[in-house]
């Protein structure tokens, strides 16, 4: 028993002397978005990143080394995996550290705005504000989706539409933001939803097919997914952090009347790139913030809803039926009102 106490007491030490080690020429965190241990060097400037089997390996041979003390990888990986690191939500504490806004004369948030020209301009800016603002609500809420919609420009190609949407993820946040295309059906999906601020949808919802989209908006709005993340025994819930955005080239992609409330679809007619960049980013989402604080209602009642069904006529793809009754029939004019039924030509 003595011995074993010994025993005890001596690998105590031994993972004390090396944490100590650790503490001294690292600093450690928990991302709580991607569930994993980041690092950096200590007194270092650099950012923090993802804590791969290359270090740890690494940090095990320099223990040997400087040390003197033997311990396997998996015990480094143990410490690391631990409590030993603080647990951060890089997102939420980029968000909650900006400074307040100073109350200037115009705002950040339009002046991005007033960077891109669309052809329905009337709603462009109340909508992006909105939309703005519901990325930070639903970066705050783990318990439920908060931005029910996805931002889609529209439009010819070459008019940096990409490019503007990308711009709206921080700098600092960039490892949170996916551009491409997705499986709306998929696995991967879900891992997207949980573990980035944005999914820019890349010229693709024109190609969704009708099982797709109705997947998409679910998507969209789904308050939590449940997935099992590479090295996890179980299947576990996430939060639902991602916020929607995409690009179109052309204007026609909605199918499904019933459903577009799910999108804010604008075409654009020109987007000063350059001026874009030269935009705070922190300055946006520090308002955003703000408003976010003063509850702004970021969300659509129901005659904002009507208006938006209205308003996104124009991007309703004309199906070959609705055609054909657009080349058989007519609207009668006041003087031509008559009952028909279908069996009369």
């Amino acid at each position: 028993m003595e011995k074993e106490r010994t025993e005890g007491r001596a690998k105590q030490s031994k993972n004390e002397r090396i944490e100590q080690f650790l503490k001294e020429h690292y600093a450690f965190r928990f991302n709580t978005v991607k569930s994993r241990t980041e690092f950096r060097e200590q007194d270092s400037n650099t950012s923090f990143r993802p804590l791969t089997k290359y270090d740890i390996n690494s940090m095990r041979r320099l223990v040997d080394g400087t040390l003197g003390i033997y311990t396997p990888a998996d015990n480094i990986r143990a410490i690391l995996e631990s409590d030993f690191c603080n647990k951060v939500n890089p997102i939420r504490e980029y968000l909650l550290n900006l400074p307040k806004p100073k109350g200037e004369d115009e705002s950040e948030i339009i002046r991005l705005a007033n960077c891109v020209v669309v052809r329905n301009p009337d709603k462009w800016k109340h909508y992006f504000v909105k939309w703005l603002v519901a990325v930070v609500a639903n970066a705050m809420d783990d318990l439920q989706c908060r931005n029910h919609t996805c931002l889609v420009l529209t439009g010819e190609q070459g008019k940096f539409k990409t490019t503007f949407l990308d711009l709206l993820c921080p700098e600092e946040l960039k490892s949170y933001l996916f551009t491409g295309k997705i499986d709306p059906q998929g696995k991967d999906v879900q891992t997207l939803i949980a573990e980035y601020l944005f999914i820019n949808i890349d010229d693709q919802l024109k190609a969704l097919n009708k099982r797709d989209e109705n997947e998409l908006k679910n998507l969209i709005t789904t308050p939590r997914v449940k997935y099992r993340r590479p090295y996890d025994t179980y299947i576990e819930e996430y939060p639902h952090l991602a916020s929607f955005m995409a690009s179109v080239n052309g204007n026609d992609f909605l199918t499904d009347p019933t459903g577009s409330r799910r999108f804010l679809p604008f075409e654009v007619e020109h987007i000063d790139i350059d001026a874009a960049k030269e935009i705070n980013i922190n300055k946006v989402y520090s308002e955003a913030v703000e408003l976010w604080r003063v509850d702004y209602h970021y969300w659509f009642n129901e005659e904002e809803i009507a208006e938006l069904h209205q308003e996104n006529e124009g991007f309703q793809v004309q199906t070959v039926e609705y055609e054909m009754l657009l080349k058989g029939m007519e609207k009668p004019a006041a003087t031509e009102e008559s009952y028909m039924t279908l069996l009369k030509s």
